[in-house]
């Protein structure tokens, strides 16, 4: 999340309150002007003159005191912010009358405030349908309508209300906003330069006609106006800040540093121009007068959200998470009642992996408002964090719902699903994530993450090359090209890129990963070793460079240190799986073969989906002779992966040599073959498997190509041969077991090997 400050444009702005007026504009949780609704001018007065009125002639009708009794309650609730209780109140009001007009368009107002656009419509187009004359309800739709994209219908209010008054600033604006929005911008210049005309002091007219010269590519037009509407309006503060605004888009510090430090001067205890000048010190790289700045508006603005949160999204924008934290940690307790900084800091705390504590944050959130979506999408964050994919899933899912634009929330939900092994669905996830937020690097670089481990490479570097170009240092966008260019063969380059992302994030453990495979392929361990040694000296509380050295270590059979830096780093970090099955393969290479099956089951407990732990504890229980846990094993591996075809296979065989329904391992094999079609494996299981359900012929196809792939497997030759021999094809079945025993006389079925040449020896041969 960067540093960023709000300008608020609206196409249509309010029309100047008297002090007796309600303001209708008010500060969301954000800390902008809410756009939803529009000022309220003396309209309210004339309703309540009119209310007085019908009290004194009909004050003896008890309904009528009552709905002008939730009309007051309700009014009182709005003002108070209390949006839920005043839609109750105004919609009883309406219940007692339903043609109560200013219930209606009080009820309207407060859905716009609840972000109800349908609700707000609706109630608006009842106003108007019963007071064909007001025109703020009139215009208040047309905003509405404009909104919803409603265009024309908003264009045909708008020409009503001029109709009907020709210097209607506010209608000659919205009329101007439809042209512009529907790509007319003559019409729509026209309408705003009208506007201007009536009303040189609003700010607004001149602001929208200025984006539109903007949106047209007429930048010498849009300065233009931005200058005249700062003659027009010297003492607007506004009208400065968006002028120095257009300087700093069009890259002119100097000019836009002077426009918003006179926009200081104008307004010194307004927050948006020192907002937007901090934006200006850190394009100029002056990021102690920015940090300084930022400090100084907690003082200036200390109720305005914007003021009081810039200095910790500051920080965030610049990497510095933990004084990001410390800052949150600091405002949630003197703003208690803003979620918005609750959310900032959990969101700082789960990046710097402080999980726990942003999850007691996270759950006191979610018992105030059990359906905030953001809630459930920090839940997923966290649990991916704790190694949980499969509840992080239906978390993101869930919050998703909720928010269906989070470009964050599709990127982490894709995450889950990649780490469950659901390729598809994290590229899909991924995709989406990209087109809400084009830009968004992590998706790009996942994307290309996942072309490069499928091996389109030529794919990987595009993506991994576009995030470069946006953000230069990214030393996962170098990885991902170095994965990619090895992969293709260009080993300087791709040690080029490799260097560059060590570079960059020296403790990087896929970096250091890919590293240590080049080295100990080049017979240089001793270099790889002695790099991440001196890392564990540095960082000793890293969980992944003792994991990353227990691997090493394995490679290069020393298993006893592998052991230790395994147990090392399981102790710094229990949850995670990886380490767990490690280990087990340490013990299991030290013949621990006990100790081996509790780490692959430690493994499995805490990553379900991960199916290699399964086929690997099914590996131990077979060389045990165990075949009723192998099987239970790799049942349970098929439930959570029923197209893994390395499980489907091993299932069949299992069944078919140790008990099983011979129809479930032919479909197991089956499945198998279909998903690895040039494996001799799969193949040489789908032909046992039609020789047990007692179709020779096909057995003999698959198993005869078994065994030209791997002649010198003496299994693939006995099972050709008992194929050969169920076809009656005796000649060829001898010659089959005979190649057999010659390549291994000692091999598991051996015996029944000697006793198929005896039975062949003893009968017709064909």
């Amino acid at each position: 999340m960067g540093f960023s400050f709000s300008e608020k444009k609206y196409l249509r702005s309010s029309k100047k309150t008297t002090p007796c007026e309600v303001q209708a504009d008010a500060t969301c949780e954000d800390g902008c002007a809410a756009r939803g609704t529009l000022p309220v001018t003396s309209k309210r007065w004339l309703f309540c003159a009119l209310a007085l009125a019908v009290m004194f002639s009909a004050c003896t009708s008890d309904p009528n005191k009552k709905k002008l009794g939730y009309l007051s309650s309700g009014e009182k609730y709005f003002k108070a912010g209390n949006y839920p209780a005043a839609e109750i109140e105004f919609r009883n009001a309406i219940a007692l009358d339903p043609r109560f007009e200013q219930a209606h368009y009080q009820l309207a107002e407060t859905y716009l405030k609840l972000s109800d656009l349908n609700g707000a419509l609706r109630e608006l187009k009842t106003t108007v349908s019963l007071n064909s004359k007001n025109s703020e309800a009139e215009l208040e739709l047309a905003d509405v309508l404009f909104v919803g994209q409603q265009y024309q219908q908003a264009q045909q209010l708008a020409e009503k209300l001029i109709a009907a008054d020709q210097r209607n600033v506010p209608a000659r604006e919205m009329l101007g906003a439809t042209y512009a929005a529907t790509r007319d911008l003559p019409k729509a210049i026209g309408e705003f330069q009208k506007a201007i005309e009536i009303d040189p002091q609003r700010v607004d007219s001149y602001l929208n006609l200025a984006a539109i010269y903007v949106s047209a590519r007429q930048p010498a037009e849009a300065e233009d106006v931005y200058k005249k509407a700062a003659e027009a309006n010297p003492k607007s503060s506004q009208a400065r800040v968006a002028l120095g605004q257009f300087y700093f888009a069009a890259g002119k510090m100097a000019e836009s540093e002077a426009e918003l430090r006179a926009a200081i001067e104008l307004d010194p205890h307004t927050a948006l121009p020192r907002l937007a000048l901090a934006q200006v010190y850190i394009a100029t790289g002056r990021m102690a007068d920015t940090e300084k700045l930022c400090a100084e508006l907690k003082t200036i603005a200390p109720d305005n959200p914007e003021a009081y949160r810039a200095l910790g999204l500051f920080y965030i924008s610049t990497g510095q998470k933990e004084k990001a934290a410390v800052e949150f940690r600091a405002l949630s307790k003197s703003k208690p009642n803003d979620t918005t900084v609750k959310k900032l800091l959990i969101d700082t705390l789960i990046e710097l992996g402080q999980i726990r504590e942003a999850e007691v944050i996270n759950k006191e959130l979610l018992k105030a408002n059990p359906e905030d979506p953001q809630g459930s999408l920090f839940n997923g964050r966290i649990l991916i964090a704790e190694g949980k994919y499969d509840q992080a899933q239906t978390e993101l899912e869930k919050g998703l719902k909720g928010e269906p634009k989070s470009a964050a929330g599709h990127y982490f939900l894709g995450v889950a699903q990649n780490a469950l092994g659901f390729r598809s669905p994290a590229r899909s996830s991924w995709a989406h994530a990209l087109e809400l937020q084009p830009q968004m690097s992590d998706a790009q670089l996942a994307l290309a993450d996942l072309d490069a481990n499928s091996g389109n490479y030529d794919e990987a570097l595009k993506l991994a090359g576009d995030a470069l170009r946006a953000h230069p240092e990214l030393p996962s966008a170098h990885l991902i090209r170095a994965k990619a260019l090895l992969a293709k063969g260009d080993k300087k380059e791709g040690e080029t890129e490799l260097q560059a992302a060590l570079d960059r994030a020296p403790v990087s453990l896929p970096g250091l990963t890919m590293l240590a495979n080049l080295r100990i392929a080049e017979k240089r361990s001793p270099e790889v070793v002695l790099r991440i040694s001196k890392l564990v000296e540095q960082y000793p509380q890293n969980a992944g460079l003792h994991f990353l050295l227990a691997a090493v270590y394995f490679s290069l059979r020393d298993l006893e240190k592998a052991e230790a830096s395994a147990k090392q780093a399981i102790k710094l970090d229990p949850q995670r799986s990886a380490e767990y099955s490690l280990l087990g393969d340490i013990h299991a290479a030290q013949g621990s073969v006990g100790n081996a099956k509790v780490d692959l089951q430690a493994a499995i407990d805490r990553n379900p989906r991960e199916v290699a732990n399964y086929l690997a504890l099914d590996t131990l229980y077979e060389k045990e002779g165990n075949w009723e846990q192998a099987k239970k094993v790799c049942e349970r591996a098929h439930e959570v992966d029923p197209d893994s075809p390395l499980v489907a296979n091993n299932l069949a065989y299992l069944y078919l040599e140790h008990g099983g329904d011979v129809k479930v391992a032919l479909s197991l094999a089956q499945m198998a073959t279909q998903k690895m079609p040039n494996s001799p494996n799969t193949a040489g299981t789908l032909g046992w498997a039609y020789y047990k359900f007692g179709a020779p012929e096909p057995a003999v196809g698959l198993l005869e190509e078994c065994a030209q792939k791997d002649p010198n497997n003496p299994l693939y030759q006995y099972h050709l041969g008992m194929a050969q021999m169920a076809a009656r094809h005796f000649d060829l079945a001898e010659r089959a077991l005979q190649k057999a025993l010659r390549d291994d006389p000692n091999f598991p079925d051996a015996a029944s090997a000697r006793a198929a040449l005896a039975r062949i020896s003893k009968g017709p041969k064909s």
